[in-house]
């Protein structure tokens, strides 16, 4: 690509990011797809992202699932973060294609590895389900403790808290339990709050599913 080309993909890049995200003019994904795709043509990573969100949300043109992973596994040879998770997602709930845990575990775990906390958590969550790889409370903890601390990740603070509380992985810690169930809860998580008010009501621990 020369000069030229390098600058108008770039202008591309800008003008449609501006109408996806609604910057500086009002949020239009029709307008905004034209620009993303030929940025994404021309080897523009996170529009590359981008191009396979509108194609999977059906945002700005027709809804597309193949496409969508097309553009999600070019943008994922770069190890894009966000990329990495929306292709996981396909195999991990099964959507367009056969459910396929071991490939989203290892999307998962790239995609935290480049510390996105989002994939910590569901990386936490799949080690201690033992869902796509062999069961590892320990390992599930780390993770979820990442995605909880520095994330600031609801749902992994709610299972942090559910696991000191319950012992899971972890030493039974109703201190921690209440701190974790506590952070999530200012973020509105629903069980974490209820979990909460049952413990300083005295009751028992909470037999609710991970990820709540």
């Amino acid at each position: 690509m020369n000069r030229l080309q390098r600058k108008r993909a770039d202008a591309a890049a800008e003008i449609g990011q501006n109408f996806f995200y609604g910057e500086g003019v009002r949020k239009n994904y029709h307008k905004a797809f034209p620009y993303l795709l030929e940025a994404a043509e021309a080897g523009h990573i996170h529009c590359m992202n981008l191009v396979g969100f509108c194609y999977s949300e059906g945002r700005g043109v027709a809804k597309d699932d193949t496409r969508a992973m097309t553009w999600y596994e070019k943008a994922a040879e770069y190890d894009h973060q966000i990329a990495l998770c929306n292709l996981a997602i396909y195999y991990d709930q099964g959507k367009h294609v056969p459910m396929d845990k071991e490939r989203a575990f290892a999307l998962y775990l790239r995609a935290a590895e480049l510390r996105d906390d989002w994939a910590a958590c569901n990386l936490g969550v799949m080690y201690l389900d033992g869902e796509g790889t062999t069961q590892n409370l320990a390992e599930g903890i780390r993770w979820m403790r990442r995605a909880a601390q520095y994330g600031e990740d609801a749902i992994a603070q709610y299972n942090l808290g559910k696991a000191y509380l319950e012992g899971e992985g972890v030493r039974t810690n109703r201190r921690l339990a209440r701190k974790w169930l506590a952070r999530a809860a200012e973020q509105g998580h629903k069980t974490a709050a209820k979990t909460l008010l049952s413990m300083q009501e005295g009751k028992g621990g909470t037999h609710a599913a991970y990820g709540g």
